[in-house]
């Protein structure tokens, strides 16, 4: 019998959200592969729901201190990022940018897995850092070979390998499938000892095989683009679901800023919540019609993607639980309801 301190909330709250996200978004990728084109706004409002809900931190009271503290990464760090972005958009340097986006997304999501797994392994009880650089070493190994396995079909990121050499795609993958199969059978070793020791609860062993199995739609998906895309629903609804549980448990009175009063109403009022992220996200969306309409479509594009880099960069501050601050920020959160170790 799992013991209901193993899941990170209730049974039906962990598979929807973070075990079986990939398979409940599944019938959105099959219905446009049918042609259903119009259900890509599920999956827009998904997308922007998620980037924009990234700057919900910069709300909580408690951060301020160490954002004026730590200005230099909270905002020296993304103007960083938004001028070299510039940078590139006026050298017209696009297929760098492609290229940056393609590594570091999927880097991104796999250390997202990685995250959440941390949950599960320590709600198990188990802390010994050696089974995370084991899972860790898995999940960003076996994720960046698979994301490498139709590259050829990549227009942007193709050219810049081939550029080195024509053999490089190839030789990539078959040194990250040498990397991902050593990484993979060190996982299955130790997971192995555990199961034995009684240390292994299926919650965490069924989200390993979650992050395992993120990346095959480069498997089954005729483009490196529709592959990425398909890969990238599941893990929007993996983000929303966990960010909307910390908030839901940590403000459970409105108390505060007039910001952190906003957030703990909208995580306390799981409709409005929806509405408000569909809303911002539909008006993302109205814009980038008019800008279509206008023959500006790449605007919006540019736009875009410098969310998704500055995204990419604030996640891995606000998410660091290296940083004490971090830990003593999330963690109690995280941990609700766990067993407390012996």
């Amino acid at each position: 019998m799992v013991r209901r301190a193993s899941w990170i909330q209730s049974p039906g709250y962990d598979l929807g959200f973070f075990i079986l996200a990939p398979v409940l978004t599944l019938p959105i990728i099959l219905l446009e592969l049918w042609g259903w084109g119009r259900v890509a706004l599920a999956g827009g409002i998904l997308a922007l729901a998620h980037y924009c809900s990234t700057f919900a931190f910069f709300a909580w009271d408690e951060n301020r201190i160490h954002y004026r503290t730590h200005w230099l990464p909270f905002f020296a760090g993304p103007m960083v990022i938004c001028l070299a972005y510039l940078l590139l958009i006026a050298t017209e340097a696009f297929r760098t940018i492609s290229f940056l986006l393609f590594f570091w997304n999927a880097y991104h999501v796999s250390r997202q897995s990685c995250g959440l797994l941390s949950i599960y392994r320590h709600r198990a009880g188990v802390a010994d850092p050696r089974q995370k650089d084991v899972a860790n070493g898995a999940i960003v190994s076996t994720s960046l070979w698979l994301a490498l396995w139709n590259i050829e079909t990549h227009p942007s990121v193709l050219p810049l390998l081939t550029a080195v050499s024509p053999r490089l795609p190839g030789l990539l993958r078959l040194a990250l499938g040498v990397v991902a199969a050593v990484t993979l059978a060190r996982l299955a070793r130790a997971l192995w000892r555990r199961a034995g020791g009684g240390g292994l609860r299926a919650p965490e062993l069924a989200f390993v095989a979650t992050s395992l199995l993120l990346f095959t739609p480069y498997l089954w998906l005729p483009t490196s683009g529709g592959a990425t895309y398909a890969m990238l629903l599941p893990h929007y609804v993996q983000y929303l679901g966990l960010l909307w549980l910390v908030h839901r448990r940590k403000f459970r009175s409105p108390e505060g800023s007039p910001a952190q009063r906003a957030l703990q109403l909208l995580s306390a009022h799981t409709v409005t919540l929806v509405g408000v992220l569909a809303t911002v996200s539909v008006t993302f969306v109205a814009v980038r019609l008019l800008l279509v309409h206008a023959g500006h479509p790449s605007t919006f594009e540019a736009f875009y993607l410098l969310l998704a880099f500055v995204h990419f960069y604030l996640d891995a501050l606000f998410w660091a639980f290296r940083d004490p601050h971090v830990r003593r920020m999330l963690a109690p959160y995280l941990m609700q309801g766990a067993v407390a170790r012996g």
